[in-house]
């Protein structure tokens, strides 16, 4: 799939992971660069003091020695404090901007679920968006509130494994790469079949992991990628042909 369709669960998406992981992260910049090379971006979601809908992966942030929560601001006093100032994006700026791309929208809060799901309707977008949470919670409210829309849950620990069985609905589950580091390349290789046979899309996410080693040896086990520099799939992954040949670093005799 291409920017500007819809959802293809026959092919791998790449959505960059904030857009570009860094100093900035989750604004429109980070979002255009990633789209240069990814289908879509995923984006933290909060709600501001006096109700706006931003992306902002943390509660809060540090400015001049001071801690600031978001919902305790409102969106003029964010952008006036934040060391980012402006470039902090309501979310309807990036739907409006972005509006022929796929989006994972990552529910931080959950006073963001109804105001997100009217900015969905509002813009047109719901055939292109993934809601996403790690938690419980905010799932059941986007389940509850929007049945046909596609939710998944992040995983970001083991006791997130007790609520998939839980959640009904689902349609995907958002896993770490670096759960490969606790439980080996062949037992997760064998979860992730397990869970893409129970009929759940499989979105991979990094946090610490070297993506340029991992996510050609997962490509062809998940329907999305989640990656910190979507820059690699281009330069890195296409390179050793990983779209067609298979555990790319198997054939390349690396372990």
């Amino acid at each position: 799939m291409r920017a500007g369709t819809e959802v293809n669960n026959e092919s791998t998406l790449i959505l960059g992971h904030r857009g570009f992981k860094g100093p900035l992260e989750n604004t429109l910049p980070a979002f255009r660069r990633a789209l240069l090379y990814a289908d879509g971006v995923e984006f933290d979601v909060r709600v501001t003091g006096d109700g706006k809908l931003v992306a902002h992966h943390d509660e809060g942030f540090w400015s001049d020695g001071l801690f600031y929560r978001i919902n305790g601001l409102s969106l003029r006093e964010l952008r006036s404090i934040h060391p980012l100032g402006k470039l902090v994006p309501r979310v309807e700026d990036i739907f409006r901007t972005f509006r022929n791309s796929f989006f994972d929208a990552d529910v931080k809060e959950p006073e963001a679920v109804e105001p997100l799901l009217k900015l969905v309707e509002r813009f047109s977008v719901a055939g292109r968006v993934v809601f996403s949470s790690e938690n419980p919670g905010i799932v059941k409210a986007l389940l509850r509130e929007c049945p046909d829309c596609r939710v998944g849950f992040s995983i970001v620990g083991y006791s997130s494994l007790v609520w998939i069985p839980r959640l009904k609905g689902l349609y995907s589950l958002h896993v770490p790469i670096d759960a490969v580091s606790y439980v080996g390349y062949r037992t997760f290789v064998t979860l992730l079949e397990a869970l893409r046979k129970r009929g759940l899309r499989i979105y991979l996410w990094n946090y610490r992991m070297n993506e340029l080693e991992w996510a050609p040896r997962l490509w062809r086990f998940a329907d999305a990628l989640i990656l910190d520099n979507p820059v690699w799939v281009k330069k890195g992954f296409y390179g050793y042909g990983a779209l067609f040949g298979g555990d790319t670093y198997d054939e390349l005799g690396i372990r």
